[in-house]
Parts: C-alpha cells; structure tokens; sequence
C-alpha cells in the first residue's frame, strides 16, 4: 500500500504494537526513489540502525538525526514513543520493529516514509522536514459501532478532544494530553491528542486543532476514532488504552532552563526550507 490517503486498515480492536505487527497507518511516497547499493541506501541503513536506540535511550524517547551531508544522499529521521510508554524496553521494541519493517521492504526504494504503530511512529526523508507542520496526507479510522446516546456524546466529545488539544501543544512538555470525560453514570470518553516534538506549540496546536475538527468527516456518533498526520494525532475510545499513571506524569510542567517548557526536542525551531501546510480529504477506513 503506497500513500497515507488509500489505506485501508479493518482491525477488531486498538492493539498495543509489537515489532511484527502491521503499522496502524503508513506513507510511502512514490515520486522520490533510490537505487539498491546506492549511497542514500548506506545512509539510510546507518540511520535505521542507530536512531530507534537513540530514542529509546532519551528520558523523553524522542529523537531527530541525519546522516549524509550530500543534498543527494543525505537522509534525515525522527522516531518517538508515545509519552505514556515509559518502558525503556517496550520503546525500544516498538521502534525496532519500525527499521525492521523498512529493512525488510516496506516502503521499498521509497526515499518518503512515515510508519505509525499504536506505540510509536518513525519519519524518514531525503529532505529536511524537522520543524515543518506536514498534514498533507490523513488516515482516518473508526469503530464500526454507534456510540449510544449520541446528542450527548457528540458535544461531550467535541469539548473533550478540543481541550486536549489545547492541553497537549500548549501546556505539555512533551505535546501530549490525555484525559476523559462522562457521557452517563455508566459511559465515558477517553481521549488522547499528540504531536511529534519538534514543532513548535503554535504549530502543533494548529495540527490538533484540524484534527479535532475533522472528527465529523471522520467518525461523528462512533465509538472510537483516530485521525493521523505525520505531525500530530488524535484518538478516543469508551474504554481506556493509554497508562494513566505514566500519562499524568507525561503532562506534568517540567521547568527547562532559560524558561518555559521541554518538549525533548534538540531542535530549536522551524527547518530551514521553511513550512508546508496542505490539507486533503481521505476516504475512510474502519474498526469493525
């Protein structure tokens, strides 16, 4: 499956990845090639073999590298876990099975990929991306099952999930915010919205923001849904999948030196190619 637009991904259930599982969405753009032995290939495996250690080692596993320095063979990577997922060794698996996946083939010859598994997400490129909001291409997925009571769950949700997102770029230090909220005495919503850390807050509100307000092209009156860029994410179900525990401790305000907020990026703001922001409309893909 080529391209984040036509994927289609039919699943029973939110999983927590493993490193054979398939990923939950995935972009290979075909416009940009490389050749099998080529110097961008070497590059490539350099990167895939040291960056998921890297992460996983970080106190906040993320992290951002490139190898090469040639405009033509240089290859830059982002990998992150999911903040929730504290676990030095679960980090490292899930990222593992991400350079695992492009090693053996998946988005072959492809100089263009985002892997996102439920446990983390890897981004590849022959061209520098860090800093750049990118919701150019969408994966949309829902629970195949009406959510009950809907004139109070649709509200509920929307106030739910545009808090999180306000919560998750502006007040988390590692842009990430879960929390839930009552349908009935016997329902509730739990939600969860992310971005990768090396946007800024304005940006990676802006990607949240349009995320939650696509909820109704996507998944208005189900049970569960996720919407997915490669810069940000948001998700909500009626049972809890994240780690409340680690997930609170995730959003806690942690002092940086020189003032305002670590978000574990090293990268100090936009690319130098600038911004590229595109919008698109995916078809719809489904949780039975």
């Amino acid at each position: 499956m080529h391209g984040l637009l036509p994927i289609l991904l039919l699943c029973s259930s939110l999983l927590a990845t493993t490193a054979n599982a398939d990923p939950t969405a995935e972009s290979c753009q075909s416009n940009t090639n490389y050749t099998r032995g080529s110097a961008f290939q070497a590059n490539l495996d350099a990167l895939l073999s040291s960056l998921p250690a890297t992460a996983a080692a970080a106190p906040t596993g993320f992290a951002m590298n490139t190898t090469g320095t040639s405009p033509d063979q240089a290859v830059y990577g982002l990998a992150q876990c999911r903040a929730d997922v504290i676990d030095t060794s679960r980090c490292r698996t899930c990222l593992d099975g991400t350079a695992q996946d492009v090693a053996a083939g998946k988005c072959a010859g492809q100089k263009k990929a985002v892997l996102v598994y439920d446990n983390c997400l890897l981004r590849l490129s022959d061209e520098r991306f860090f800093g750049a909001v990118d919701m150019s291409r969408v994966v949309y997925l829902y629970k195949n099952q009406n959510a009950t009571q809907p004139e109070q769950f649709t509200p509920r949700l929307g106030a739910l999930m545009s808090n999180l997102a306000k919560k998750a770029a502006l007040e988390s230090p590692r842009m990430f915010a879960v929390d839930s909220a009552a349908v009935t005495p016997f329902v509730n919503i739990y939600g969860m919205a992310q971005c990768t850390r090396d946007l800024t807050a304005d940006d990676c509100n802006r990607c949240l923001v349009n995320a939650v307000s696509s909820i109704p092209n996507c998944c208005s009156g189900m049970k569960g849904g996720q919407l997915i860029y490669a810069s940000c994410s948001i998700r909500f179900e009626v049972e809890p999948f994240y780690n409340i525990q680690a997930a609170e401790a995730a959003m806690s305000p942690a002092p940086f030196p020189g003032g305002g907020f670590d978000n574990g990026s090293d990268h100090s703001g936009p690319g130098s190619d600038g911004e590229s922001i595109h919008n698109a409309t995916p078809p719809i893909s489904y949780l039975p």
